[in-house]
């Protein structure tokens, strides 16, 4: 397909098919479709498309680019005008700690100002990827490592993308350490929660690490809610604020798309039989409302109904739930719940904030393809919106240099928990 007819259906699909469309326009297309050509490198061609979707501020949840692509090889973090390497493969030349200062030459803000269209957010701490596009790109990159300034040139790596880390482990006779890097893998969770039932149930403590997590389902972490749930009470028996509930967007397009999706995922053998059957309605939902345009989902006794056999536990007594930017998605929702919890205590930094869109279906153009959401949250019509503003922890550990030589945010939620 050619780049100018791709560019003319991305244009369409936000303006009739994306969830956004309600609140978002993005940028004029005109000045893309004058400088979008079908003779231009596909590299020029992936910038300006990043640029046009970078527009509509969504992170996540609306996306273009390749296929097949891997991750860069290195993690980034932002801080007071400079990039810190949080961690790296060692075949990108770059190191845990290294202090990133320039790139060509020129200092990480001049860079910002010359290609702020590329940002999708104007929070530092959510521009990682972009920063790490930048670094991968440049020629000629400053840092500071062991206190000497050097110049280097960063190699794309050349390793798969690491599995999301699932563990648990006692971190004292009293307290339980669980990390989830994810709410997809079914079966590892699944497994994670039955290895570590018994020593969480006798825990005076629980901590749920997810400050990273990739998302998936929401129904996965549900298990999770007896630990915070107060002793013998339900859902039904907590004051909690109605989540007011989502509308989706059901139009031909979204309908088929979803459709195909979901039939794809049920050819997995190893799906349970719960998760087929919420799949299984799922598609009935979409062909029935079909073409409808915003249809709203949830209602204000949502609480009222929801996990109505669910009773909390009379241990752990207390549940810490370690946040971060990098948790998005059905991470951003599993925080938000978690939150609300009379047991559990939120720190860390406030989540990635993709929930306001979400639910989303992939086009396929060939060699590229466009991620877009077809569900809105109707919180935003409160004002009430997370994008690029996440959950918010109960306790913020603002993110330092020194994150790298020590966990400072498990130190204080230790240190909570020791003080309790």
């Amino acid at each position: 397909m050619k780049k100018t007819d791709i560019f003319e259906q991305v244009v369409e699909i936000m303006r009739e098919d994306s969830s956004t469309k309600k609140d978002i326009t993005g940028a004029n297309p005109e000045e893309y479709r004058a400088r979008i050509t079908d003779q231009m490198s596909q590299e020029d061609f992936l910038y300006l498309m990043h640029c046009y979707i970078a527009s509509f501020g969504i992170l996540s949840h609306v996306w273009f680019g390749l296929k097949e692509t891997q991750p860069p090889g290195f993690k980034l973090r932002y801080y007071q005008d400079c990039l810190y390497v949080l961690q790296a493969n060692s075949d990108t030349r770059l190191k845990r700690g290294d202090q990133i200062l320039a790139l060509d030459g020129k200092a990480l803000p001049q860079v910002y100002q010359e290609h702020k269209d590329y940002f999708v957010s104007s929070t530092p701490e959510r521009q990682h990827k972009e920063w790490a596009y930048f670094v991968g790109h440049a020629g000629e990159v400053t840092v500071v490592r062991n206190g000497k300034e050097e110049q280097l040139h960063v190699q794309p790596t050349a390793h798969p993308k690491k599995p999301p880390q699932f563990e648990c482990r006692n971190l004292s006779e009293d307290i339980v350490y669980l990390k989830l890097e994810d709410f997809t893998d079914e079966a590892a969770i699944t497994q994670l929660y039955a290895d570590s039932q018994a020593a969480i149930e006798q825990a005076k403590y629980l901590i749920i690490d997810v400050r990273v997590n990739y998302g998936g389902t929401d129904s996965l972490y549900y298990p999770l809610f007896k630990y915070t749930l107060p002793q013998g009470k339900a859902f039904s028996d907590l004051d909690l604020p109605s989540d007011d509930g989502m509308e989706i967007l059901y139009t031909d397009r979204n309908v088929d798309l979803r459709q195909q999706l979901m039939q794809n995922i049920l050819e997995d053998p190893n799906l349970s039989a719960e998760t087929h059957q919420i799949l299984k309605e799922f598609l009935k939902e979409l062909e029935e409302n079909r073409g409808k345009g915003y249809v709203l989902y949830g209602d204000e006794d949502s609480n009222q109904n929801f996990l109505p056999d669910v009773l909390g536990l009379a241990r752990p007594e207390k549940v810490f739930v370690l946040a971060d930017v990098t948790c998005g998605s059905s991470g951003d929702n599993f925080v938000d719940t978690m939150k609300k919890m009379p047991k559990v205590t939120v720190l860390g930094r406030p989540t990635m904030g993709i929930l306001d869109y979400s639910n989303c279906c992939v086009k396929d153009f060939g060699d590229y393809e466009l991620l877009f959401p077809t569900s809105r949250d109707t919180r935003i019509d409160q004002g009430k919106g997370m994008n690029d503003r996440g959950v918010e922890p109960d306790i913020l550990i603002p993110w330092t240099p020194e994150h790298l030589e020590r966990d400072v945010d498990l130190e204080e939620c230790l240190n909570y928990c020791k003080n309790a």
